[in-house]
């Protein structure tokens, strides 16, 4: 069997990726390569679960070194473009952690390595998998909602551990000074603006209209939460599509409450939402033979995935990618796509900072738009899962 000799940096969240790998008959794991030896550690133990050893170095040049076939980075946002085309310039192809860019110079800088190098790209976005999306993708094809009119989606994650110790301890500013703890800095999200975390929310809307984003209008929530004095609360996008679609996204990392992505999309027939609290779709089709919403179950994974980090999806991004590479073909995320989900984030930011002026999102693609590959590799659903009951509260007012 053909093997493909793979590297991951970063191992925070690389250990999920680390897992699935691990699961991977496909995969030789040559190396991981973090600073933090608590981070080392663990993946040291990972690999013992799977009764496999795992060569850990301290420095990603070292990784490098051993000349693997496909890097997985892993590592914070601000260092993914520099990582990323360290691979690629020493003839590895790439799985990037989201959003796989800071600034539209080093999209434009992986974009270019990409066309130069001929190596793979791809972004390891995992929402895009999550199960109740094929579903939606069939339903808007077979024109179940009418014309869609607006999408949204939002990102709802309460992160006040924006200080890191040394030792990759994270803890909170308040925690800190009760503590008395003096040796903290800032983490990469401390000061990252919120909107330019939208990867989970934009790319899952994109893919299931088959749509890119050609302008954006952006505003700031006020800054009020002590525990992440570098960036405001949340942000707020309302995004045009190329299509005529008004996609808005709303991302907070600052307001306390229980993780959680929402998705919605408005027909003028028919609408459908997820929550990730609830793990289950609801549905307001044009062919409803009963009032009221439709609770469809349909979550994370479908039936029969195995299960890894994120409800089966982070197993799904490295199943799909280390098939493409070994296929030679294009990644069902590449670079042009990439760009697409995360490019719109940044110059959101910009408008925010502007005070909410629209604002052109740049086309990096170098051909025009085709329509997406993403459905061809994944697939759709034969077949609706029966509804598990109707809430009787949806009524169309009198005129």
């Amino acid at each position: 069997m053909q093997k493909v000799r793979v590297g991951v940096v970063g191992l925070r969240r690389g250990a999920a990726h680390l897992r699935s790998l691990l699961r991977l008959d496909q995969v030789e794991i040559i190396g991981a390569a973090d600073r933090l030896e608590m981070y080392r550690d663990r993946a040291k133990s990972m690999a013992a679960e799977f009764n496999k050893e795992l060569n850990v170095l301290n420095e990603y040049d070292d990784l490098l070194e051993l000349k693997p076939d496909l890097i997985y980075v892993a590592t914070n946002n601000k260092q993914q473009c520099e990582h990323s085309c360290m691979a690629m310039e020493a003839g590895c192809g790439v799985v990037s952690e989201v959003p796989g860019a800071y600034t539209y110079e080093e999209w434009v800088q992986i974009r270019n390595t990409v066309l130069r190098t001929g190596q793979f790209y791809m972004m390891g976005e995992n929402s895009c998998f999550l199960d109740f999306l094929r579903y939606w993708r069939k339903w808007y094809l077979d024109g179940r909602f009418g014309e869609i009119s607006i999408a949204e989606a939002e990102y709802l994650h309460h992160l006040p551990n924006t200080l890191m110790r040394p030792d990759g301890t994270v803890l909170s500013p308040s925690t800190a000074k009760l503590q008395g703890i003096t040796d903290a800095q800032p983490v990469w999200r401390a000061d990252q603006p919120p909107i330019q975390y939208l990867t989970h929310d934009l790319g899952p809307i994109l893919e299931v209209l088959d749509d890119r984003c050609v302008s954006v209008s952006c505003v700031n929530a006020p800054n009020r939460n002590p525990d992440a004095p570098l960036r405001v609360d949340g942000q707020i996008a309302l995004f045009t599509t190329a299509k005529g679609f008004l996609v808005k996204v709303m991302i907070t990392l600052d307001t306390a409450r229980p993780f959680e992505h929402r998705y919605y999309l408005y027909g003028v027939e028919g609408s459908a939402e997820w929550f990730e609290f609830e793990k289950y779709c609801r549905r307001f089709m044009k062919d409803r033979t009963r009032p009221g919403w439709e609770k469809i179950p349909i979550g994370h994974a479908a039936a029969g995935d195995q299960a890894s980090g994120h409800g089966g999806t982070d197993f799904k991004v490295s199943k799909y990618a280390i098939a493409a590479f070994l296929n030679q073909e294009n990644s069902p995320i590449d670079v042009f796509r990439s760009i697409e989900y995360s490019l719109p984030g940044i110059i959101a930011n910009h408008s925010a900072e502007l005070g909410g002026a629209p604002l052109p999102i740049p086309d990096l693609r170098t051909q025009a738009y085709a329509p997406t590959r993403f459905w061809d590799i994944v697939g759709l659903p034969e077949k609706d899962p029966e509804p598990l009951d109707v809430e009787q509260t949806a009524t169309v007012p009198v005129s």
